[in-house]
């Protein structure tokens, strides 16, 4: 069980993000299942990819981006 939410000085889009994806981690553990939706993942990239003055955004972005084929564009689409 994950017992963190996201930092409050955060932009709020982003740590709802966090947040969200932290309850559905906790949800996949609480109920034995084997996968998060996709959908709370492409949510949590996606947001990222509009904070990227943050170094530790950049670095989860370029793992994600090399790590194969994910929905990770250069530029966000607003």
């Amino acid at each position: 069980m994950i017992d963190k939410i996201a930092d409050e000085n955060l932009p709020k889009d982003l740590q709802d993000s966090i947040n969200t994806f932290i309850e559905q981690a906790n949800i996949l553990e609480r109920h034995d299942l084997d996968t998060i939706p996709v959908e709370y993942f492409t949510n949590l990239l996606t947001t990222l990819s509009k904070h990227k003055e943050y170094k530790v955004v950049e670095s989860l972005l370029n793992i994600a981006k090399n790590s194969g084929d994910l929905p990770i564009s250069e530029e966000p689409n607003d």
